[in-house]
């Protein structure tokens, strides 16, 4: 057995548990093995609470945490001198700054760096993380969990046979204002609703939208967004005080991509859902059939076996059972969030490229700053040529476009 110290830096916040769960799990099931040996990832805890630390090690019988980032590397070093992995699960607004700090203490000969999307809270810092990567020759992932998920990878399978024509996403839950309705609220942290602790709103957060659709279509030719701002008001997560919002909580996106595939979107912190496969639904039209589906279940409809709709019988007010022409499709679940882990631990020991790295992370980035750009100029399209994507720098007199000013709250 190799034992791989893994470092998590911001372990008390909402991602760094899930990435805890996630290394807990490939350990327990042993999901990386190498030449018939046993890869086991120790997690490293860091973060800024000490008591907050405290009460996730005795949970999770973890036994190395600490507040400092030094310390917790020289326990890595001390495990497993040959290899380590820093995983920043740091929130979006501060990243940049504590990933260039963290990384400067670091030997790339024997670290590799996993972060969490979105790598930073504009084009101009995530690009500053990647020359610095790219510089100092670290290998280095980035989280796209989604593409893991079982639902979507099924779907990616299917994706061919459908031969697809257009795409609608719709991804949200309710995390109302907590004024009055305080069962719905707390259910993000309270850095997603001001510009100065995330970065942006729900384009920025959910750029899942971007990486999904390209998985799912190939390269966007343009795209365009309008942007929403629902609750300029919201009770903090500990209920002690009000947050004044200035980030949207609603966007609705359009995407061509260049095979011509058209997906519109919502994309919104404001829903109530009424789909069988929970916050994310996507669904898919095409030549040969049509699927629908979320990240742990799918159904598809071939063509052969949709339902004949005449219009004159439609006007008689027919009832037909639509979804019992649907098949659905067993699936055999497990953790997205360990098995991209699990698969980028991997490529560590056996030095193949990921290509769900800080590059592809960036360019990305690059796109939310597109849709900031169209929503801030009434949905204008935005072409693929238009994009920042690396190694371009942004132009002179640059600023990342945050619709500040621009927000109002819908009547």
């Amino acid at each position: 057995m190799i034992q791989l110290p893994v470092i998590i830096h911001g372990i008390t916040g909402r991602m760094g548990q899930v990435a805890l769960n996630a290394i807990l799990r490939i350990a327990a099931e042993k999901m990386v093995t190498i030449d018939g040996e046993v890869i086991r990832p120790v997690p490293i805890g860091v973060g800024r609470d000490l008591n907050k630390l405290k009460i996730i090690a005795q949970a999770n019988h973890l036994e190395h945490f600490t507040q400092s980032m030094a310390e917790a590397y020289d326990i890595a070093n001390q495990i497993n001198p040959q290899h380590q992995l820093y995983h920043c699960t740091i929130a979006t607004g501060v990243r940049t700054e504590v990933v260039l700090n963290d990384i400067a203490m670091m030997d790339a000969k024997t670290t590799a760096v996993f972060m969490e999307k979105p790598i930073a809270a504009n084009y101009a810092d995530g690009l500053a993380i990647v020359e610095k990567l790219e510089k100092e020759k670290f290998k280095h992932g980035v989280v796209n969990h989604m593409l893991e998920a079982p639902g979507i990878k099924k779907a990616l399978e299917l994706i061919p046979a459908i031969k697809p024509f257009h795409c609608h996403m719709e991804f949200g839950y309710e995390v109302a204002s907590g004024f009055g309705d305080k069962q719905y609220c707390c259910q993000r942290p309270d850095f997603n609703w001001t510009l100065k602790e995330a970065g942006g709103g729900i384009l920025l957060d959910m750029c899942h939208e971007g990486y999904l659709s390209e998985a799912l279509f190939g390269e966007t030719d343009y795209l365009s967004a309008v942007a929403r701002l629902l609750i300029d008001r919201r009770l903090a997560y500990d209920r002690g005080g009000v947050i004044e919002c200035d980030v949207e909580d609603y966007a609705a996106i359009r995407r061509e991509h260049t095979n011509g595939v058209v997906n519109t979107s919502i994309w919104t912190w404001y829903r109530r859902i009424n789909s069988e496969f929970g916050p994310l639904e996507i669904t898919v039209d095409g030549e040969n059939g049509s699927m629908v589906f979320g990240l742990y279940g799918i159904k598809v409809q071939w063509k052969e076996t949709a339902p004949l709709l005449l219009w004159e019988r439609a006007l008689e007010n027919l009832k037909i059972q639509w979804r019992d022409y649907w098949q659905y499709i067993d699936l055999s679940q497990h953790d997205p969030f360990a098995r991209e882990l699990a698969d980028y631990i991997e490529t560590i020991f056996t030095g193949k490229p990921y290509w769900k790295n800080a590059i592809h992370a960036l360019n990305i980035l690059g796109q939310v700053e597109a849709l900031y750009q169209s929503a801030a100029d009434n949905g204008r399209p935005i072409y693929r040529d238009q994009f920042l994507r690396y190694p371009n720098r942004v132009p002179p007199q640059w600023q990342p476009e945050r619709l500040q000013g621009t927000l109002k709250k819908v009547k």
